[in-house]
């Protein structure tokens, strides 16, 4: 991966929302062949060439639209696993601790077999036409 002092945060990057700052890696290839994944605000000085690339030249608004839509997506899953801990939680508390486990395995296999696929379809048709930036050395 190399030297950590490579990797730079640009001035500013406070300001940035942390959806922005915490959002999916961006994957950067240098023309020697080098890659590296990075963060939304962060420049990058490859070791081989010392070519620098700065990811502040993605569009902010398209950015921000691709963290959006994960963020959207990456609630579905959580919620339904929530629901069915809470429901599990509340059927031991009553004292029904079989059917809250037979319960968590039903929801398991419904969510394996028919929610899971499903989800998949739309995320993959949500993210099909994403932006693709070609960022150029400075």
């Amino acid at each position: 991966m190399g030297a950590s002092g490579a990797l730079t945060a640009i001035r500013g990057e406070a300001d940035l929302p942390r959806s922005i700052r915490r959002g999916p890696p961006i994957t950067i290839g240098c023309e020697c062949g080098e890659q590296r994944d990075l963060h939304y605000g962060e420049r990058w000085t490859c070791e081989t060439c010392g070519r620098t690339f700065d990811t502040r030249r993605i569009p902010l608004a398209e950015y921000a639209q691709l963290c959006r839509t994960q963020a959207r997506f990456r609630w579905i899953p959580l919620a339904a696993a929530a629901l069915v801990i809470a429901s599990l939680i509340a059927l031991v508390v009553l004292g029904r601790a079989f059917s809250g486990i037979l319960l968590a395995a039903i929801a398991a296999m419904g969510w394996s077999t028919f929610g899971r696929p499903r989800w998949k379809r739309r995320y993959l048709k949500a993210i099909e036409n994403r932006p693709s930036w070609n960022i150029k050395a400075e």
